[in-house]
């Protein structure tokens, strides 16, 4: 057997390990058309099928089988019963001899329970077993055993046993539903609480008109309000301006104010002056008045010292 064939021939039947259980040595169930095409073909039958199942088997013929072999009138009668008899018998139901494709039939059923590999000839009954979950089918053509690939009953049967290993048990999914229902019933509760009493609704507020904002009027400035410490540096300073000596008038200029020196006497406060007839509003009226002043601090002083001089021969 080519390397590519038994390659895939292999993958095949692990395929029926992983997903229907299949072990060796594999249980070929032979069908009588199946050792008369083989004896025909002068193929070793036992050793072609063990190449096509990748291992050991266990070949299996029933007594309707044999009985078949025995009424039949091919050529190869004699050496298709010779070879039956390297098989083992399988019992069959029938205490009466049926056809043995008819027996093959009744034995596989809907399910393969027993893991049979079948080898038979019959379009119909290879037919009818692809739509059985799990059956390998075996056939002779052109001198080769040939192992027919998977049908689409055994993939779609694999993949569901895949998916009920993964899922939930049926106790675990009787245990979920009754959860389920506790947790609606406790919802539905909830929901009656907190239902409403009919009444009139209120408008919607989005399609209330929102209220127009009323015009800010302007604040009157308000008279900064004097503080104590305000107050009392006021005060101080009207004091201190009580108090200061007399000074020479000053001249108001455009733009700032200074005080004028003794000699300092300019031309339009001599006009003023004479216009006004003020004389010590000019230069010389003030020049008079300090002479007054001094000559007046001259008599305070001489007085005072008489009056001291005076005082002392009599203390």
């Amino acid at each position: 057997m080519r390397a590519k064939r038994a390659k895939s021939y292999r993958k095949a039947m692990q395929f029926y390990q992983q997903a229907f259980g299949f072990r060796e040595p594999y249980q070929i169930l032979v069908s009588p058309d199946f050792i008369l095409a083989g004896v025909s073909k002068q193929l070793p039958v036992k050793a072609r099928l063990e190449e096509a199942v990748q291992g050991q088997a266990k070949f299996l013929v029933t007594h309707c089988g044999i009985s078949e072999l025995l009424k039949t009138s091919s050529d190869f009668r004699a050496q298709a019963i010779t070879a039956s008899k390297e098989f083992e018998k399988r019992r069959c139901p029938h205490q009466e001899p049926i056809a043995g494709l008819d027996c093959i039939r009744e034995i596989m059923g809907d399910e393969n329970k027993n893991n049979y590999c079948i080898a038979v000839q019959d379009d119909e009954l290879r037919a009818k077993l692809r739509t059985v979950p799990g059956v390998p089918i075996l056939h002779v053509k052109q001198s080769v055993v040939v192992l027919e690939r998977k049908s689409q009953v055994a993939k779609d049967a694999s993949k569901k046993m895949e998916q009920d290993k993964l899922g939930l048990t049926d106790l675990e999914r009787s245990m979920l539903r009754a959860v389920k229902k506790q947790a609606n019933e406790g919802k539905n509760e909830k929901r009656k609480k907190k239902k409403k009493t009919a009444g009139p609704k209120g408008p919607n507020p989005l399609s209330i008109k929102k209220a127009a904002k009323k015009p800010q009027l302007a604040k009157k400035p308000q008279a900064a309000k004097t503080t104590k410490s305000q107050a009392s540096k006021s005060g101080q300073q009207e004091k201190s301006v009580g108090s200061a000596p007399a000074t020479t008038p000053v001249m108001a200029t455009s733009g700032t104010k200074r005080p004028r020196s003794e000699g300092d006497s300019s031309a339009p406060a001599k006009k003023a002056a004479t216009a006004s007839g003020d004389p010590t509003a000019s230069g010389d009226g003030v020049k008079h008045k300090r002479k007054r002043n001094r000559s007046a601090k001259h008599r305070g002083t001489a007085n005072d010292s008489t009056a001291a001089s005076q005082a002392a021969p009599s203390s």
